[in-house]
């Protein structure tokens, strides 16, 4: 299959096929607003991926590149023909995946004990979410995140190259305007478009001298970009003889025209090219070599040092972390993130996978992913242990001593600098999680996905939120794209019922994510926010009361809030109108009000207090509350709210915790309240048994405005 797609693509013409291809799957046209229904046309199953387009781009080079155009019969042909073979190589990648799934599921049958795991972890399985899974990086974060890789090796650029990295950065996002503007020009009407009887050869088609007025640069500094990226005079590429192998395309995307000008077929290779290829020219200097790996090295921990510093301010987030016992260094982390009750550590690795891991050979893919994701995971353990010892210290950079409180909860995080095929799926199979009640389950991610998650969970509430449920539901929600499962929590809420054992999060539900990061990092017009969780709270009371804990660093209403962000849509009204009502009675009477809700399907509650009394009296009110409700419920956990009779606002929240053990004195006094509660249930009742048979769908009769089931039921 592999050899007569080679021969396909080296056919006399075969470029104009691939012109004709790439605007059929690498464009997106619209008008106005940049909008999901316009972005999910990328999401076209029928369309090419980036992998299959560069691997096109690639066999085309190893054949002299015949720039005349083709009849429109041989046109057609060979465009058809390429999207047959594609799907034929498809079909055999995934063939060992499908063989393994009915193995396994035969030995199941037959009685054997099956390690289901165990299916997914062969070479030969992993070569399809390898090859054909998702992008993790958007084009533009190639391109900003550039920048900041190679700004420490500027000089070195300038000496070997000829250009600095902002130069090389301008003319390259020129490059890609340029053909964008170009192609707009040159395409015809939607009827001719589907005609074979002409090309779009010329859109992705420029010369130096125009990239260098673009990009606001002299021509030598742009030629000597562009030729830098350029492929050598076709045919080359010969060591691409099978998938694995290494893909001159994707290093030097740009083909050379016969006149001098240059050919960009697809805009993403280019960019990425721009992030990744500096490196390998550095590296092939001896005496820079070192040099070179170190700045990959500290570009990774600054970067996401920096990202998480806007969502946690600067003061919690720490780089080059060093513990000691004595004089003696336990560990190093890299970044450590400490706010209210919580760490995050992560571990940062510039480790890639390599190409014969890609060809499918177990012991290297295994060999890889140690050295890149399970070694920043065992890092990472080791710093979760030290924050939880007594007696150790922790030193910066420059010696200054860090005073940390011991985390209630921990969550390592391994970050690569580059992308990394099927990371999600290859962690799932490989990494073999040590958990507790204080460390949270790892997530490996790169540096692309740290930028995204600071853009979008700007404040430490909602960041924390996402990661807990993330980490938290590893082992319950596959996915092959992580992007998916962060577009799927801004529109809906990660959450997964308690009745379901596993979910899936196809790579669509990335779709609203995709847009409002385009929008936000390309200017373009549109919604910067999905649709769905991150408004869904509005100006209602409880909307506020999160955005005032999203600016605290209470350990116990951080938790609060982290526990409202998981309620449903109907616990949410039922809880807006019990404050609003407690509010009002307050203001009303000048007595104290309140009211309970019981989360469904979790051991855990929350109690509201409306008092007028002073703060002391009012906060020692709310917690024995608190604590006999929690002991009638024997919950796990328990939270109290102390609000303002003006508006509703909290004034002050606490947290009970602790496994349910029998307190005869706690027991005793919730027999005597619950006594009590029968015998009068008028306005200062607290939550307890009514005085009457209530239907649990009926109004609770303490007049908090919720239903009986979600306040006062026993």
């Amino acid at each position: 299959m592999f050899d007569e797609l080679q021969a396909l693509c080296t056919s006399p013409g075969y470029i104009h096929a691939l012109a004709r291809i790439g605007v059929r799957d690498n464009m997106i046209s619209y008008a106005g607003a940049m909008t999901p229904e316009v972005m999910s046309a990328s999401y076209s199953r029928e369309r090419t991926i980036r992998t299959e387009y560069t691997t096109l781009i690639g066999l085309m080079l190893k054949g002299a590149i015949d720039f005349a155009q083709p009849s429109s019969e041989d046109l057609e042909r060979m465009i058809a023909r390429s999207y047959e073979l594609l799907q034929e190589l498809h079909d055999a990648l995934g063939r060992p995946m499908w063989q393994a799934i009915a193995d396994g599921f035969r030995r199941r049958q037959a009685g054997e004990q099956v390690d289901e795991a165990s299916i997914f972890t062969g070479g030969t399985v992993l070569r399809e979410p390898i090859f054909y899974g998702a992008e993790s990086a958007y084009s533009f974060q190639y391109a900003e995140l550039a920048l900041r890789k190679y700004g420490a090796d500027d000089g070195w650029l300038r000496a070997h190259r000829g250009f600095g990295i902002q130069d090389a950065h301008d003319v390259v996002v020129a490059a890609k305007d340029l053909c964008s503007r170009k192609l707009a020009e040159t395409l015809p009407g939607p009827a001719k478009r589907s005609s074979h009887d002409w090309s779009p050869l010329p859109g992705y088609t420029f010369s130096a001298e125009e990239a260098a007025a673009a990009a606001g640069v002299g021509t030598e500094v742009a030629a000597a970009v562009l030729d830098a990226f350029t492929a050598p005079t076709p045919p080359c590429n010969e060591g691409f003889a099978t998938l694995g192998d290494f893909n001159l395309a994707s290093a030097q995307p740009l083909i050379a025209t016969r006149d001098g000008g240059y050919v960009s077929l697809q805009a993403y290779g280019l960019l990425e090219a721009l992030y990744d290829s500096p490196f390998y020219w550095m590296v092939a200097d001896r005496a820079y070599r070192a040099t070179a790996s170190a700045h990959r090295g500290a570009f990774t921990e600054q970067f996401a040092a920096e990202r998480l510093a806007s969502v946690f301010g600067a003061g919690n987030v720490h780089r080059g972390v060093t513990v000691l016992r004595g004089s003696r260094t336990v560990t190093d982390i890299d970044v450590l993130v400490t706010f209210a009750d919580r760490a995050v550590v992560l571990q940062c690795k510039s480790k890639r996978l390599t190409l014969e891991a890609r060809r499918g050979n177990d012991l290297q893919l295994r060999d890889d992913f140690k050295k890149s994701v399970e070694d920043a995971y065992e890092q990472a353990l080791v710093s979760a242990d030290a924050l939880r010892e007594a007696g150790l210290r922790f030193e910066l950079a420059d010696g200054t001593e860090l005073r940390i409180a011991t985390p209630r909860m921990i969550y390592p995080v391994c970050v690569v600098a580059d992308h990394y095929p099927a990371l999600t799926v290859q962690a799932r199979q490989f990494l073999k999680p040590r958990i507790d009640e204080v460390i949270r389950p790892p997530l490996p991610t790169d540096v692309f996905m740290v930028d995204v998650l600071a853009e979008m969970l700007d404040t430490p509430l909602r960041f924390l939120s996402f990661l807990d449920r993330r980490v938290g539901m590893a082992d319950r929600v596959t996915m092959t794209n992580e992007y998916a499962v962060l577009g799927y929590h801004l529109s809906n809420n990660l959450w997964l019922d308690s009745g379901y054992s596993l979910g899936m999060i196809d790579d669509s539900c990335a779709i609203d994510l995709d847009t409002a990061m385009t929008v936000r990092r390309e200017g373009l017009v549109g919604r910067r926010t999905p649709a769905g969780f991150l408004d869904r709270f509005g100006t209602t009371l409880t909307g506020r009361i999160l955005r005032n804990i999203e600016q605290s660093d209470d350990p116990s209403l951080i938790e609060l809030g982290m526990m409202l962000l998981t309620l449903s849509g109907d616990t949410l009204t039922d809880l807006d109108a019990g404050l609003a009502q407690m509010a009002a009675r307050t203001r009303a009477d000048g007595l104290r009000h309140d009211f309970t809700l019981i989360f469904d399907g979790t051991s855990a509650g929350l109690t509201v207090h409306c008092n007028p009394a002073p703060n002391r009296e009012a906060l020692d009110a709310l917690r024995r509350h608190c604590e006999r409700r929690k002991y009638m419920q024997r919950a796990k956990q328990w939270h109290g709210l102390l609000i303002r009779q003006d508006d509703g606002m909290p004034k002050a929240g606490m947290e009970l915790r602790g496994k349910w053990t029998f307190d005869a004195a706690l027991d005793a006094d919730a027999r005597a309240y619950a006594e009590k509660a029968h015998a009068n249930p008028g306005r200062k009742r607290l939550a307890g048994a009514p005085a009457r048979k209530v239907g649990r769908n009926e109004p609770c009769p303490c007049g908090s405005g919720l239903k009986y089931k979600k306040c006062c039921l026993p």
